[in-house]
């Protein structure tokens, strides 16, 4: 028998649930929609695309300034740190207008082009030690400017400044295990809620990035050469062995939510399937990460990351088609054994569990009939 739902919950009413649950703390923070109600949203766009304009007024001043002190690379990563700190004080700025958010969102990008383009003056080479000094700034920039876009972006440069770290340190296919595990622990993590205004762009990014790291590996092989060690020819094993510990650990916590023991036939065929997915990211690689996007998707319904993953799925199978490190036929059969599995795995899916399968179909006739 299906408990009755409330038709609708006021914002305090889930706040006190998510108190008792102990997943947030404190006071229920103010929501303001003043703004959004006031202002129509050609005219926020129209004050946005001013703030760029603005700011790249700024830019074209700061950069005829740093012409003339073009070969000193501390003066331009001065320069660069200057328009980062002015881009935090105007983000804390109360009661920001659209204009100077995005002013101040690309005076912050400026700045960090800035302090990068020093580094690499002030260092006369592209070595770590460059790449590891641009992480810690990424890394700090993330946790004190308070924007969700100037977030995700400054998450995104610290995982491609680590990326380039362990490339220039000759670790070769590491980094999209270790973000992969970054994804796992982050999106399972209770502090997701707890503090979400700083951790869910940072989840969003390590998402993107780690299809942009699973795919950046696949042309380490034509930039570097064999003399380069272990790490070149068998650190993408490692790699896709951490990414894939990331998936079986994520199939375990969607079947503990869904309060399946481990010893059950439903947690048994899903770690069988996970298992057999990750045998076959050793043949074609960026599978499981794809698939860990996905698995993460359902379990939290969350579209943005369900799209990332399926267009992830659907380019590594597209590289793994195209390559020709192996026959049309191999791949061909790869693939078509690949097909059978998700179809024997949907057809004992819908015997087993029928109940499931007539739910889902009663759902999607009704979102279609919503839909006309």
């Amino acid at each position: 028998m299906n408990t009755p739902q409330p038709a609708s919950m006021t914002s305090a009413t889930v706040w006190q649930r998510l108190l008792q649950a102990k997943l947030v703390e404190g006071e229920m923070p103010v929501i303001d929609k003043t703004q959004s109600l006031t202002q129509p949203w050609y005219i926020r766009v129209m004050l946005g695309f001013s703030g760029w304009l603005g700011a790249l007024f700024l830019m074209g001043f700061v950069g005829v300034f740093m012409g003339l002190a073009s070969d000193h690379g501390i003066v331009t990563v001065c320069i660069g740190a200057g328009l980062c700190t002015l881009a935090y004080t105007l983000f804390r700025v109360p009661k920001n207008t659209d204009f100077l958010l995005q002013f101040a969102l690309a005076v912050s990008l400026a700045g960090q082009g800035f302090f990068v383009f020093g580094l690499f003056q002030l260092f006369r080479n592209d070595g770590a030690e460059v790449y590891l000094v641009i992480l810690l700034f990424e890394v700090v920039l993330t946790v004190y400017v308070s924007n969700w876009i100037h977030r995700f972006l400054t998450s995104l440069g610290a995982v491609f400044a680590a990326y380039f770290f362990f490339q220039q340190s000759a670790i070769f296919g590491l980094m999209h295990g270790l973000v992969a595990l970054a994804v796992c622990g982050l999106w399972w993590s209770p502090l997701l809620l707890r503090r979400s205004e700083l951790l869910r762009p940072v989840a969003y990014a390590l998402a993107f990035a780690l299809l942009c790291t699973e795919g950046g590996r696949f042309v380490t092989r034509i930039l570097f050469d064999a003399n380069h060690g272990w790490w070149l020819l068998h650190g993408w094993r490692v790699g896709t062995t951490l990414a894939n510990l990331a998936l079986i650990i994520s199939t375990v916590l969607v079947l503990r939510r869904l309060q399946f023991a481990l010893s059950s036939l439903p947690a048994i065929l899903g770690l069988s399937a996970a298992l057999l997915f990750s045998g076959f990211s050793y043949v074609a690689p960026g599978l499981s990460s794809a698939l860990l996007l996905i698995l993460i998707a359902y379990s939290f319904s969350d579209r943005v990351l369900l799209g990332t993953g399926l267009l992830g799925l659907l380019s590594f199978v597209s590289y793994y088609y195209y390559q020709l490190q192996h026959s049309l036929l191999y791949k061909s059969i790869v693939l078509f054994s690949l097909g059978l599995l998700l179809l024997a795995a949907r057809l004992l899916l819908c015997r087993l569990f029928p109940e499931s399968s007539l739910a889902d179909t009663h759902n999607q006739k009704e979102s279609a009939h919503d839909s006309i």
